[in-house]
């Protein structure tokens, strides 16, 4: 009993510690703006009102044209943890973010949004995996706010990833650029961010190949849908042309680390879908072999209540699907 007793308290001084530890670390958020006017108060607001007080608020503004620069200027007045800048041209979000990660000079980088709204308790709630020193990223869960409601429904349908199978991420990203923190180390591994690829997509999948993603399953953002979103507008000028899926995979294969097991799949997958594009409209069996044969690598994040009949129907639509010039949101 005593000795269990000592083990006990051997275990929470390195805890503690640990924590403590923690909270000398420094996190940069890094946050890109673009004609961001509307809601950028309330986001920054929500920034600087995070329990955890050891960090910067670094801010790049893409150029804007409505009066979000004027606003910046206001903020860093206010604030000296506010460090802003502003392009001279608009370089559009992923690489806004690239040269925003770039600047942060924190232990560890949180990614914000212009439009969303923080709890209070994100900055610490996120940083606490990284106790676990093969975690190079974490990331919490986010709710959709739209029109004034919170959409908790929508995000109860995916599991939140964890880990580091690589070959999870291939078709679909699972891992929000708003959601995430990262370590430093990090950055040198992904940079530069491709061009025409989503810069989280491409974080997440480079994360998994030198350690593992941690998963913080409580919801620490209100993400925002609006029609001026960046992401979500099809019209906004920042938001270029993505790469397809079949790019976006061969990029992917140009990484060194990934894992053989990842190679070997990304290689069978990539092809399929190169010869997939190339054929005329209608079912690709072999794609369809492929995507269901591996339902719970493909589909495995979708929660549904009859899984496999769910992931069959999933296999169909997308064995039938071209994916040449969509982007990545099909």
């Amino acid at each position: 009993m005593y000795l269990l007793s000592n083990k006990c308290v051997k275990y929470q001084d390195d805890l503690l510690m640990k924590n403590e530890m923690n909270e000398h670390r420094k996190i940069s958020v890094v946050m890109c703006t673009y004609n961001g006017s509307k809601f950028i108060d309330e986001q920054i607001t929500s920034i600087l009102n995070q329990e955890y007080e050891n960090f910067e608020l670094v801010i790049v503004d893409d150029h804007s044209i409505d009066d979000t620069w004027k606003k910046l200027q206001a903020w860093q007045e206010k604030s000296n943890l506010i460090t802003i800048y502003k392009n001279q041209s608009n370089l559009g979000y992923n690489k806004n973010f690239e040269k925003a990660i770039l600047l942060a000079s924190g232990d560890f980088i949180a990614i914000s949004d212009q439009d969303d709204i923080w709890l209070p308790q994100k900055l610490t709630k996120l940083l606490q995996p990284f106790n676990d020193e093969k975690i190079v990223l974490a990331h919490n869960r986010s709710v959709r706010l739209e029109n004034g409601r919170l959409r908790f429904k929508s995000a109860q349908l995916h599991y939140h990833f964890e880990g580091n199978d690589t070959r999870k991420l291939f078709m679909f990203n699972q891992v929000n650029g708003h959601d995430m923190m990262f370590r430093q180390e990090l950055v040198n591994k992904f940079v530069p961010i491709p061009k025409g690829m989503m810069y989280d997509w491409w974080i997440a999948v480079t994360a998994t190949c030198y350690g593992k993603i941690a998963s913080v399953n409580e919801f620490l953002v209100y993400h925002r849908i609006h029609s001026e979103n960046s992401f979500f507008s099809k019209n906004a000028a920042s938001k270029k042309k993505e790469l397809d899926l079949e790019d976006s995979l061969k990029l992917f294969s140009t990484i060194k680390e990934l894992k053989e097991e990842s190679k070997t799949y990304l290689t069978a997958f990539l092809e399929l879908v190169t010869r997939h594009n190339k054929q005329e409209k209608g079912f690709d069996f072999k794609l369809f072999q492929f995507l269901y044969r591996d339902r719970k690598i493909v589909f495995g994040h979708k929660k549904r209540m009859f899984p496999d009949v769910s992931y069959l129907k999933y296999a169909i639509k997308y064995a039938k699907m071209n994916f040449k010039n969509k982007g990545v949101s099909f």
